[in-house]
């Protein structure tokens, strides 16, 4: 699979695990301080709920984040995708460390490691170990204000994975606590914490995710059992379903779905077509149907009976 498709599925889902000592999450979910409560969507804070869920936060993935192709690969501005911009970057290092030749039957045991510098300014060090035998590969990558696609990155990256014949499996990526993972951009700041687990199907690609983003002024937010199906369309409509839990600090929790699979074409930023849906408690709802690729309208339902307090069109 390309790595452009990667960084979009990548991006979208980091799983987190229980905190400290089990599930290797790096303590993620236990460092969450915020609502954990189901929230209450209404109108006055409905757009707030769907700008972190969806897309207006640069750290927690939605519309923007989780759907949006990283715009480097389209021109040269950066999109603002703290999530898509960095896994971007490490699924290229991946790819180019590992290459046609992870395959166990055609290689010897071995270490791959290098340094690569990052085109606009600092480097990574990687070092990723492939077994004679199996299909397993593990290693590491260390940033050092590593600078691409309008971010950078600093911080210390621990990779296993499996390959099949000359292709990936699988991909785990995990962030520790004790090196966690500092991504800059236009003098905004997030911190990541946790684990994302990727499996590829032919062209699908399965990814959960439970990721913990502490902002730089010191919101917490986090994405939690989020899981993102993404169907590569081999030059047609690529396509993207989403669920899963997004946490904001204050308002508490909304379940994510797609009950309309997005759409986008290949190297559109934006998906064209698709409904997303926040549910909160006693049935109040923030819906989103994606008008084209430029635009979007939120829709919310407060009480659960079918009737929209609000509805406006947004622009992404």
């Amino acid at each position: 699979m390309k790595a452009r498709y990667l960084g979009i599925i990548l991006g979208v889902t980091l799983i987190l695990g229980a905190c400290g000592g089990g599930g290797g999450d790096g303590g993620a979910t236990a460092a969450y301080t915020g609502n954990r409560a189901l929230a209450d969507v209404t109108v006055a804070n409905g757009n707030t709920l769907a700008n972190g869920g969806l897309g207006a936060s640069k750290s927690v993935g939605g519309v923007v984040n989780v759907t949006a192709r990283p715009q480097a690969e389209v021109s040269a501005e950066p999109n603002g995708s703290f999530i898509l911009g960095t896994i971007n970057v490490i699924t290229n290092v991946v790819n180019h460390s590992l290459g046609k030749t992870a395959s166990r039957a055609s290689s010897q045991a071995r270490t791959e490691s290098g340094t690569i510098n990052c085109s606009l300014g600092g480097s990574i060090h990687f070092s990723l170990d492939i077994p004679d035998s199996g299909n397993n590969f593990s290693g590491y990558m260390d940033f050092n204000g590593c600078t691409e696609a309008g971010i950078a990155i600093d911080g210390r990256v621990d990779i296993s994975g499996t390959v099949a014949g000359d292709t990936m499996g699988s991909l785990t990526l995990t962030i520790s606590n004790s090196s966690p993972l500092v991504i800059t951009s236009g003098g905004d700041s997030v911190t990541f914490i946790g684990t994302l687990a990727m499996q590829i199907n032919g062209a699908t690609t399965t990814t959960v995710t439970n990721l913990l983003v502490i902002n730089g002024d010191g919101r917490v937010e986090m994405l939690e059992n989020f899981t993102v199906v993404f169907t590569d369309g081999q030059g047609g409509n690529d396509s993207l379903a989403i669920s899963g839990r997004y946490y904001h600090p204050v308002e508490g929790y909304v379940e994510i779905t797609t009950p309309v699979t997005m759409l986008m074409r290949p190297f559109d930023v934006w998906p064209f077509f698709g409904t997303m849906l926040l549910t909160g408690s006693a049935g109040s709802i923030a819906q989103i149907d994606i008008i084209n690729n430029a635009q979007y309208t939120l829709s919310i339902d407060e009480d659960g009976d079918g009737n929209w307090e609000s509805s406006e069109v947004i622009n992404f």
